[in-house]
C-alpha cells in the first residue's frame, strides 16, 4: 500500500493523497463481513450485466466454469480462528491460511470470476458449491463444471446433479476405485456407469490412460462412450483457467500488506478481483473494437491496465471537484 500511495502522490501532486495510516484507520471501518461482501458482489454484478449487455459473448453458448479453493498465507498469531485455517505450502513460512471459495469462467479471453466467498469454518463444501453454482446459473448457461478431487464426496456429488450441472472431476482412489483399476490394467479405458459412492452417491467412474500410458480416474455425469474417454483430458485442462486467473489476481491486483485485521484481508482480496473483473471486461472491449473479434490473450497487459486507471483522473475528473 505505502508504494502505491507514494506512486499515485507522485502522479497527483495536485491534490492531498492520504498516508497509508490514514487510509487503513478508514479501511478498518470496515468491521461486517457480510457488507464487505454484499457491497462487492454488486459490483461484481454490475460489470458482468455490462458485459452482457453490451457483449453478447456471454449469452450466446454454454460456458465452462471452475469451482476451486484458494489460499493466501497469514502470519502471526491466530487472531481469527473462524476463518484461519492450517494448511500446506513449501518456501512461505507458515501453515495458516485465509480460505476463498470461488467460482470463474475459465474460457479464455471471457476468464471473469463470478464470485468469491470466505469460507468459515462451519461452512460444508456442498452448501458453498451450491451458493456458487446457483450465482452462476442465474448469469450464465453452464456447459461443465471443473473441480479437483478436493470436492470428491458423495454430498458435493449430488448438489451437482440436484442443480443440474454436469461436472468432471478427478476421483480419488479409494480402495474401491483402486480395485477397478486391477480390473482394467489391460485395458486404455473404461466406463463404470452408476459407480456408487457410500449409501449417499452414484457417478460415473472413467478409467482412462494418460499420453504416458498411466492410468487416470475421472468422477463424471457426462455421459460419455469408452472409445472417447480421452476426451476428459481435454475437458479437464480448461479447469487450469481458473489458476492462471488466481496467478493474475495475486500478482498484478493483490494489495501487498502485512496486517493480520481480516476485514481488511476481505477487502483487499475482494477488491483485487474486482479489477481482475474490470481488466478482463476492458480486454473483451480493446479486442472487439481494434479487432472485431475476441482475443484469448489479454491485448492490454495487467501492467498497462493499471497504468490506464491511474490516467483516469487526470482525464475525466475535474480538478476542482
Amino acid at each position: 500500500m505505502n508504494g502505491g500511495l507514494e506512486t499515485f502522490s507522485a502522479d497527483n501532486q495536485d491534490i492531498k493523497v492520504p498516508d497509508s495510516d490514514t487510509v487503513l484507520y478508514h479501511f478498518k471501518k470496515l468491521d461486517n463481513i457480510k457488507n464487505i461482501e454484499f457491497m462487492f458482489r454488486n459490483i461484481f454484478d454490475f460489470i458482468f450485466k455490462f458485459a452482457k449487455t453490451n457483449y453478447k459473448l456471454l449469452n450466446r453458448r454454454e460456458l465452462d466454469i471452475a469451482i476451486d479453493v484458494h489460499k493466501i498465507p497469514y502470519y502471526g498469531k491466530n487472531t481469527y480462528p473462524n476463518y484461519i485455517k492450517g494448511g500446506v505450502a513449501k518456501g512461505i513460512g507458515t501453515n495458516d491460511f485465509f480460505y476463498f471459495i470461488t467460482c470463474a469462467i475459465v474460457v479464455a479471453g471471457k476468464r471473469f470470476t463470478i464470485d468469491a466467498i470466505p469460507m468459515h469454518f462451519t461452512d460444508t463444501q456442498e452448501d458453498l458449491v451450491e451458493k456458487l453454482v446457483k450465482r452462476a446459473k442465474s448469469k450464465i448457461r453452464i456447459r461443465h463444471c471443473f473441480l479437483d478431487r478436493g470436492f470428491d464426496s458423495a454430498n458435493v456429488i449430488n448438489v451437482l446433479k440436484e442443480n443440474k450441472v454436469k461436472f468432471i472431476m478427478p476421483k480419488i482412489r479409494n480402495e474401491i476405485v483402486k480395485t477397478w483399476f486391477d480390473k482394467s490394467e489391460d485395458c486404455k479405458s473404461r466406463v463404470i456407469k452408476d459407480f456408487k459412492i457410500g449409501n449417499k452417491a452414484t457417478t460415473n467412474l472413467v478409467l482412462v490412460d494418460d499420453e504416458k500410458g498411466i492410468k487416470r480416474a475421472f468422477s463424471t455425469n457426462v455421459d460419455i462412450p469408452e472409445q472417447l474417454t480421452q476426451y476428459m483430458f481435454r475437458f479437464y485442462k480448461f479447469r487450469w483457467g481458473i489458476e492462471t486467473s488466481y496467478r493474475q489476481i495475486d500478482h498484478d491486483f493483490l494489495a501487498r500488506t502485512t496486517s493480520r485485521n481480516f476485514h481488511l484481508r476481505l477487502f483487499y482480496f475482494l477488491f483485487s478481483v474486482c479489477l481482475y473483473n474490470l481488466w478482463v471486461l476492458v480486454n473483451i472491449c480493446v479486442s472487439l473494437k481494434i479487432y472485431g473479434r475476441l482475443y484469448e490473450k489479454p491485448v492490454v497487459t495487467a501492467k498497462l491496465f493499471v497504468i490506464l486507471l491511474s490516467k483516469i483522473r487526470e482525464e475525466y475528473i475535474d480538478p476542482g471537484g
